[in-house]
């Protein structure tokens, strides 16, 4: 990952103080500019999913596998996928290295990227020409000669503006309670 994509932490901490004095005497004020910043990062990450090179039923399904979760008393903001399986009516459950495939485990393999398996060329689908697009549409390790699917990165692209909604968020919220205020 590259240095942009990972949060400053000096920068977070230059803005926390400086905002620090302010959301102790406004505890609500904080409380709702880390609510905005959370919706604001989360439809900034279902736009990037959108983005993703993901067949089209598939965006939809890995958007509603995003939670955004909120600290009990408004402190936090996290978007993180669910923990749950994949619900697959009918079919049987995924399963890798004898354990069903969870939800967080895809959205891993779909931010990072992940191995493919070689085809079993005793049946006659490895020969088909689906197979053939698709091995053509991933990648090839040119040390090892193995194929890979290459990352997303929603997560990583949607993390370099993270702050900036943050700081967006905290401004507002702080303009409204000043209002309010009558400071």
């Amino acid at each position: 990952m590259s240095r942009k994509a990972t949060l400053d932490r000096k920068a977070v901490q230059k803005f926390y103080s400086y905002w620090e004095d302010l959301m102790e005497d406004f505890p609500e004020a904080r409380a709702v500019a880390v609510k905005a910043m959370g919706e604001a990062t989360k439809r900034d990450l279902d736009a990037q999913i959108g983005r993703a090179d993901l067949e089209a039923d598939a965006k939809g399904t890995v958007r509603s596998w995003q939670e955004l979760r909120f600290g009990s008393r408004g402190g936090y903001a996290a978007l993180t996928p669910q923990k749950a399986s994949p619900v697959r009516p009918g079919k049987k459950p995924k399963s890798w290295h004898g354990q069903a495939v969870t939800v967080k485990q895809v959205t891993k393999w779909l931010e990072r990227g992940h191995g493919v398996r070689k085809a079993d060329t005793r049946k006659d689908y490895a020969w088909s020409t689906a197979r053939k697009n698709r091995n053509r549409r991933s990648g090839l390790n040119t040390a090892t000669g193995l194929r890979y699917v290459k990352g997303r990165m929603f997560y990583s692209w949607t993390k370099m503006k993270a702050q900036e909604h943050a700081i967006d968020a905290a401004n507002e919220a702080l303009e409204i309670f000043a209002e309010e205020k009558g400071v």
